[in-house]
């Protein structure tokens, strides 16, 4: 069973480690890697340190990352040096020393020369890495471009990227390169050593940090289908200081910053493929391919049907893989202790049902419906909202809200958890619906079940350590959308402009711009009260010392740029093929939108929308579903292809996944797509 002081270590870890921004030269996960990452951060017992969903690229050196083996750390979040799943490959992460180190044969002692591999003289250079298909082979396999600069990434990721390996202006690689060149070398550290290129392909990697031993085995249980390589690589049982790591003997305590014990479980791909491309003797000169020998494009095809059929297959089984952490239901895999709260975080609805050990276990059913006890409540800061109003007259509903408030502790565990204090802590039930234009339930919407009277009601709200203004009466937030919001954070690459429309009070926006490294962040709302509140976060944002963005919170802050109005009015005066990503978490536009109403699905504000995204521009749009429509949403689908193909655009469904639940049977789902061509637009 699952000690209560060992989870409440684990939940804190997982918060500290998801609230990191990405250190990955891209700054962000591969698209490829994201749904796994999601699917195992949105359950207790996990949450991701690295990943990379599988990558190609060309290289010259030794083929493994000399410096790392110095003590130097790696160019990104891949593989054995990163941390946070990846952002290249993870979230943003813990201390490297929880990791395992990178792989050896036990026989490098690190002062073979040079050609040998050696750690110590060794050199290591990467070009074009791609973590998607090749689809312009003879660009892609011209060596005479590789170090001229005239074709970087050789189409392939076109996303920017700062690498200790790849950016000449990295003043550390230039001075720890011109440090470990051979002596006789007459190159300079900005130039590149003549040896061979090769290709090389990685598979998926994942590296996951477990509650127990016994989540540990069912994630394993779950990979070994799809990949043979996993295996736990090192564990702390955090019991009298006894700590055991697979291969490596006892470790520092040190490591084990946070308390408890921790269990590192590590997934590999056996994709891989590793050739040589040219020879010493010519290094510039393709073994298959060069552009001067019209005859040998079969060959750079045929290099590029290698390398693409590895990748379909290792995307199968990430697939695959995805499939079995969504097929487990909300129990836990592991065996929690009657007071266990780590279940619990600021982004999860308190579920109060039969059985759950976490609340409220010793109440039969029969009693939870006559004490007029609700399944499960939200808590926005320090006010818990229930979703409807308790039976019975006045008496009873106070005592519901007093039982939840005294009982439960979830709303103290959670400002203990960010270190925050408040005065007064409230319950209140809602009374209407979401149907007003802004999708809040109005002044009178809300009644106050316990707690000292509140009028406005208005909380700060915490999430990934990032803090946000709600005034609950007159605005829409929903803390079970926080999993979303950190999805969508970590698919902003270093550089990326972003939109975000219908932002309300902004907490994706605030995610993005304290999480990433976007150029600038612009919002649009129509609600005055919403921009107000974003208003509010943006200055308590500059004061943010946590967050680690270039800038920190003040560098964050004056990235977001918040516009007021309605969004059919302000896109048109924006510049076209402006952003590299739109978010448009659109709210419901009453009972007739989605599968049985008459709306247009949102179809207006994408015609809008769409003229503003640049060529490999990403979308994420947010529609409406039933239950039958899932998981294909293909009206969804249709809805976006028809409004592209009027604007003129081609587009690919990157991702498509419901996201949570609107009402019975009625879901919001999530569209990821990417423009691929511009074409010449439709007249309506």
């Amino acid at each position: 069973m699952i000690n209560r002081r060992h989870s409440t270590h684990f939940q804190t870890r997982k918060s500290n480690c998801l609230s990191k921004r990405d250190k990955s030269s891209a700054g962000r996960i591969d698209p490829r890697a994201v749904e796994i990452c999601d699917a195992l951060n949105r359950r207790s017992e996990y949450y991701t340190l690295s990943s990379c969903a599988g990558r190609c690229f060309l290289y010259r050196g030794d083929g493994i990352k000399s410096w790392q083996r110095r003590g130097g750390g790696g160019d990104d979040s891949h593989g054995y040096a990163s941390v946070g799943p990846s952002r290249n490959g993870g979230d943003s992460g813990e201390d490297d020393s929880v990791l395992p180190p990178p792989p050896s044969d036990g026989h490098d002692d690190g002062n073979r020369p040079a050609d040998m591999g050696g750690g110590g003289l060794g050199f290591f250079r990467r070009y074009r890495v791609n973590h998607d298909l090749i689809r312009e082979p003879s660009r892609y396999f011209d060596l005479t471009t590789l170090d001229n600069g005239i074709d970087p990434t050789g189409g392939g990721d076109p996303i920017p990227s700062v690498g200790q390996f790849d950016h000449g202006n990295n003043t550390a690689f230039r001075i720890r390169l011109e440090g470990n060149l051979p002596s006789s070398s007459s190159s300079s550290s900005s130039d590149v050593p003549a040896a061979p290129v090769w290709l090389r392909y990685e598979p998926f990697i994942l590296h996951v940090m477990c509650r127990s031993l016994g989540a540990s085995s069912a994630l394993m249980a779950m990979a070994r289908p799809s990949f043979k390589n996993v295996g736990l690589t090192s564990w702390q049982d955090g019991v009298n200081g006894n700590d055991r790591d697979h291969g490596e003997g006892r470790r520092d305590n040190q490591q084990c910053k946070g308390g408890g014990p921790r269990y590192l479980v590590a997934i590999w791909g056996d994709e891989g493929l590793d050739m040589p491309l040219s020879l010493p003797s010519s290094p510039g000169c393709g073994l298959f391919y060069n552009p001067d020998d019209g005859g040998s494009v079969k060959n750079a095809e045929w290099l590029a049907q290698l390398v693409n059929e590895r990748h379909y297959r290792n995307w199968k089984k990430i697939e695959r893989f995805v499939e079995s952490i969504r097929s487990l239901d909300d129990d836990l895999v592991d065996v929690a202790d009657e007071d266990d709260l780590g279940g619990i975080s600021d982004m999860d609805k308190v579920d109060l049902a039969l059985g759950d050990t976490t609340i409220s276990a010793d109440i039969s059913h029969s009693e939870r419906e006559s004490s007029g006890l609700p399944r499960s409540y939200d808590v926005v800061g320090d006010v818990a909202i229930l979703n409807s109003l308790p039976k019975g007259d006045d008496d009873a509903q106070r005592r519901v809200g007093e039982y939840i408030m005294s009982r439960n502790k979830m709303i103290k565990q959670i400002l203990q958890t960010h270190n925050t204090k408040y005065d007064e802590q409230i319950c209140v039930a809602r009374t209407d619906p979401l149907s007003t234009s802004f999708r809040s339930p109005g002044i009178n919407g809300l009644v106050q079940l316990a707690g000292p009277k509140r009028n406005p009601i208005i909380t700060s709200h915490i999430e990934y350590g990032v803090k946000c203004y709600v005034d609950l009466q007159r605005t829409f937030f929903s803390p079970r959308m926080a999993a979303e919001r950190l999805r969508l954070s970590q698919q902003v690459a270093r550089g990326e402009r972003v939109l975000v429309i219908f932002a309300g009070v902004g907490m994706e926006a605030l995610q993005i711009v304290s999480r990433t490294e976007a150029r600038e962040v612009l919002t649009i709302e129509r609600n005055e009260v919403a921009v107000e509140c974003l208003r509010r976060a943006r200055q308590i944002l500059e004061r943010n010392k946590t967050v680690t963005c270039p800038g920190g919170g003040v560098g964050a802050a004056q990235r977001l740029s918040i516009m007021q109005g309605d969004a059919l009015e302000i896109l048109p005066t924006l510049e076209r093929a402006s952003f590299d990503r739109i978010v448009a978490p659109r709210p419901k536009e009453g009972d007739l939108d989605g599968d049985i109403g008459s709306g247009d699905a949102g179809k207006e504000f994408l015609l809008a929308m769409l003229p503003l995204l640049k060529v490999k521009g990403e979308c994420h749009w947010y529609d409406f579903a039933a239950d039958y429509e899932l998981p294909d949403c293909r009206r969804t689908r249709e809805t976006v292809a028809m409004a592209c193909q009027i604007a003129g655009l081609n587009m690919e469904v990157i991702h498509v996944a419901k996201i949570g639940s609107v009402a019975k049977r009625q879901f919001r789902v999530c569209m990821d797509f990417r423009i691929t061509e511009i074409m010449v637009p439709k007249v309506k």
